[in-house]
This record gives C-alpha cells, structure tokens and sequence, in this order.
C-alpha cells in the first residue's frame, strides 16, 4: 500500500491515540512478541473489529500479502493505518 510508512519493530513506538494491531497467524505471533500490540490475526479482523479501539492503526504483519489484506480490510471498517511493521523488513524508515 503506498503512503503508509514502514518502521523496523525497534523503532516501533505508536504515538498515544494510535493503536499497534498485530495480524499476524498466531504460531508466528508467539516467537516475536510484541508486549503492547492487540493480536488479532487477519483471518478475525471481521469477527472481532469491535475490539478495535476506533483510532489510528499501526499494523504488525508477517509477509506483504498480509500487510495489504489487513489494510484493506481496516479501512473498508473505517480505521485509519498510519504505518506498518514487519519483523523480516529490513526497512530504513
């Protein structure tokens, strides 16, 4: 998805008001935990969207495919991404 910011997960800290979404399968999820992330794997989303806080979404994802579903489906429910993470990336942001 283009204009969303990638962010290595050191460099991971959501302002307040923004929520880190992690939508990672849960077997992936459990070797890289993310103390403060909500977990809530994509196949879920629909099930569970009102767990979500309503603000902005930081999203944790494991694979490109993944991070662009999870955007998706976010803001077809009215959420707001305002940047990504995937532990493989080796981003620079």
């Amino acid at each position: 998805m283009k204009n969303i910011p990638c962010y290595s997960l050191d460099q991971c800290s959501p302002n307040e008001g923004t929520i880190l979404l992690n939508v990672r399968d849960y077997n992936d999820s459990c070797h890289c935990e993310i103390p403060s992330a909500i977990k809530l794997p994509i196949p879920y989303i629909n099930r569970h969207i009102k767990e979500i806080p309503h603000s902005q979404i930081h999203l944790v994802a494991s694979s490109p495919l993944e991070k662009n579903v999870g955007i998706r489906m976010l803001r077809k429910k009215g959420f707001k991404v305002v940047g990504f993470s995937m532990p493989e990336c080796q981003c620079t942001k």
